[in-house]
């Protein structure tokens, strides 16, 4: 069973530099790793020339496309039974991969997501805890559990985002070959939304797929000046950081594919937009969703004081409303007992959060001075080991394997500063 890495990538060779590395950590003659080249003008081509790995498979789009564009074009080149996709600036963690090949080849799911901690890239004036990685208990040795498919998709229809739970996911997740052909449309393609990462999750959601969630990690999600997602409607126009998102609109308008409600202004107007592409082309009619909840998630999802996308949520969700004839859905998105109901929502999100930072330890990615994913994924491989066999069969408990990973992660910070 072959399992393939996808890393599509644009301009930022030196971030993909160890990204890449992560992947070839893997000692599995049974993985692939493709670099899917969106027609970058830097150093991209040179990294990967010099690096020598069998496994390791170039590709370049030839022109500049758009990142949905990118992720088909990626797919229709893997071999792998199974697929993941990353970022270049995140990292898969080579010393856990046994374990999800483990389940993959145990279970054959529809889909495999898990718990991913972020580290953020150590650049100067960008985050105070850049650097460093994570350890929270709740996310870490955590037994194989199904998704309830049936409750994720009610939960996606009353647009209660908060309450879907665990989601399949293709983005730092692992989807099926056999059910990314289940969703192609007539045409053959397999990721019919700008949005593509989010699509297959509510593919996979509206269709009731066979998906399993581990509450432990196999890849670490990287933040860093360049990303596209940690740009995405983050900033206001005129902020430099927010030029990935910017790329991404425009390249979005050149694909001749477009989601059901134009080119999305704001993340919940993309989740709305993805949702309705969804509905809209898809063989099997899909239950109408909760317009009035919808519309009221996406009109507030402006940042404060920013009326230039508050006037464009507006403008969109009046023409979508129009189209749909959910004109009074939309008229009575603006209810109060919506709004109180997000804000207890919130309330309690915030709660759940102060119970887990009662057990959770973060130390430096740092090794021999470097501090790049590379050294992130070592780290975190360092510290959580190969206990996860443990849980997978069954001889070992989720609070042995965290007090041993806790340990270990004193020992890595004594052994950091000596250095």
């Amino acid at each position: 069973m072959i399992i393939s890495l996808i890393i599509p990538t644009r301009e930022r060779a030196d971030y993909l530099k160890e990204s890449v590395q992560t992947g070839l950590q893997i000692e599995d003659d049974q993985f692939e790793l493709i670099v899917s080249d969106n027609a970058s003008n830097d150093h991209t081509r040179q990294v990967i020339d010099a690096i020598q790995d069998p496994r390791l498979k170039y590709l370049n789009t030839g022109e500049r496309i758009s990142m949905r564009q990118n992720f088909e074009f990626a797919l229709q080149h893997c071999k792998g039974d199974y697929v993941v996709y990353i970022g270049d600036d995140d990292c898969i963690l080579p010393g856990q991969f046994r374990f999800l090949r483990q389940i993959l080849e145990q279970h054959r799911p529809d889909a495999l997501s898990w718990d991913r901690p972020t580290y953020g890239w150590p650049v100067d004036g960008y985050g105070k805890r850049t650097g460093s990685v994570k350890f929270q208990r709740n996310s870490l040795f955590g037994e194989l559990e199904t998704i309830d498919s049936k409750n994720a998709k009610q939960q996606l229809l009353e647009c209660n985002i908060g309450a879907l739970g665990p989601k399949p996911a293709i983005y730092h997740g692992c989807i099926s070959r056999q059910f990314l052909r289940s969703i192609e449309t007539q045409d053959g393609i397999c990721f019919a939304s700008s949005n593509p990462d989010v699509y297959v999750t509510y593919q996979a959601v509206l269709r009731d797929a066979h998906a399993l969630h581990v509450a432990h990690p196999f890849t670490l999600n990287g933040y860093s000046p360049v990303s596209t997602g940690g740009a995405h409607h983050a900033y206001k126009a005129g902020d430099p950081r927010c030029k990935p998102a910017q790329m991404f609109q425009q390249e979005n308008k050149q694909d001749f594919l477009c989601d059901a409600i134009g080119y999305a202004v704001t993340v919940p107007h993309a989740f709305f937009s993805t949702l309705e592409t969804i509905r809209e082309i898809s063989p099997q009619e899909i239950d109408r969703p909760d317009y009035r909840a919808w519309y009221h998630y996406v009109l507030n999802s402006a940042r404060a004081g920013d009326h230039e996308t508050k006037q464009k949520l507006a403008e969109h969700m009046a023409n979508y409303a129009e189209k749909t004839g959910t004109q009074a859905e939309l008229a009575e998105a603006s209810d109060t007992s919506v709004a109180v109901a997000g804000k207890i929502k919130k309330y309690s999100q915030r709660i759940e959060k102060l119970r887990t930072m009662m057990h959770r330890k973060r130390i430096s990615a740092e090794i021999g001075g470097k501090n790049n994913a590379l050294t992130a994924a070592l780290t975190y491989d360092r510290v959580i080991g190969d206990d996860y066999s443990g849980i997978l069969d069954g001889s070992r408990s989720r609070n042995f394997c965290w007090k041993a990973a806790m340990q270990r992660a004193r020992e890595s910070q004594f052994v950091a500063r000596a250095a």
